[in-house]
């Protein structure tokens, strides 16, 4: 995933911060990583590998259909505040 520098630290590392938002299935998937990298990691051809990045954060999400489908109702909302077991 491209990101991009958000933060220079004062002892010279980068912050990362990218998105990519695929459409699969009329679903929008989000894939975001942000994270922590040192400069001197950065190849000459502008990438970093993976195992570089300090504080990972990745997520997924989606948006559409099936994600709305996969969320409690109204009802089950409702119950889960009556009865949380």
């Amino acid at each position: 995933i491209t990101t991009k520098v958000v933060d220079v630290l004062h002892n010279g590392n980068l912050r990362i911060e990218g998105r990519r938002n695929v459409r699969v299935n009329h679903e929008d998937q989000i894939v975001t990583v942000k994270g922590t990298i040192r400069s001197r990691d950065i190849t000459p051809d502008n990438t970093i590998n993976s195992i570089y990045v300090a504080d990972a954060q990745i997520t997924y999400s989606g948006e559409g259909i099936i994600s709305d489908r996969q969320k409690p109702g109204w009802l089950m909302n409702i119950i889960d505040k009556i009865w949380p077991f």
